[in-house]
């Protein structure tokens, strides 16, 4: 059974109440505990290297359509991907009738740079990513002239938790370092800091060295940037 966040909570203040780990929460300590833990999940979503887990998406993408927005699906207007903010790039690809066509990820002040050429309408072959506060927009470039599944690879900034929420998305090896990084902040918060021992700052240190090491790094495809297709492809694309 996932570990809920009212027990992780519990299990937080425990680490910096050792000499007598079975104090109730008082006031606003369990307020506080998920404020800051919340505040981790955010800033640790700066650039998607602390979140461990990368998922591949598909959905359709729709003749001339320019952009696909990446969000929560409590963003209004409802994004075309809800499974939350794109944190992570990793890689992209369009498929049709059998066929995959990698896409490279193009800088955004080059694209910019070339303005003028837009609309372009074709087989699409760029993502130029725009990162937001709440969403992430990728602007598909040149827009298709035909319909394809889009598939992405990346990481999703996770949504924020309550104290009716678990952890039943995270891996262990992430909980178990969230569980020292928040009481860390919380020793701090509640006027602990020295119950924050050399023992639990090594204890921290190795969990985060082993989230570290488990995480997806980001990359992008690697290629020639013309297009190289062959007419067999082109043919099958529409273009």
């Amino acid at each position: 059974m996932a570990l809920t966040v009212r027990q992780f909570v519990f299990q937080c203040y425990r680490l910096i109440n050792a000499s007598n780990p079975t104090v109730p929460l008082h006031g606003d300590d369990m307020s506080l505990a998920i404020t800051v833990l919340n505040q981790l999940l955010d800033f640790y979503a700066s650039t998607g290297l602390m979140i461990t887990i990368a998922k591949t998406v598909s959905i359709p993408l729709s003749i001339g359509q320019q952009n696909v927005v990446v969000g929560p699906a409590s963003y209004v207007p409802t994004p075309d991907i809800t499974l939350g903010r794109l944190a992570n790039f990793d890689s992209a690809w369009l498929l049709l009738n059998g066929v995959t066509y990698p896409m490279i990820e193009e800088s955004r002040d080059r694209f910019l740079a070339a303005w003028k050429f837009d609309p372009l309408a074709g087989l699409p072959r760029f993502c130029i990513v725009y990162p937001d506060d709440e969403v992430t927009t990728i602007r598909i470039y040149p827009a298709p002239i035909q319909f394809f599944e889009f598939n992405l690879r990346g990481k999703f900034q996770l949504a924020n938790l309550t104290a009716n929420d678990d952890f039943s998305g995270l891996p262990a090896y992430y909980t178990r370092f969230f569980l020292l990084a928040v009481a860390r902040d919380l020793s701090l918060y509640k006027g602990r800091a020295a119950a924050w021992t050399d023992r639990l700052e090594q204890a921290y240190i190795e969990a985060k060295d082993i989230m570290e090491g488990a995480s997806e790094v980001n990359t992008s495809i690697v290629g020639e940037r013309e297009s190289l297709l062959n007419g067999n492809w082109r043919v099958m694309a529409g273009i």
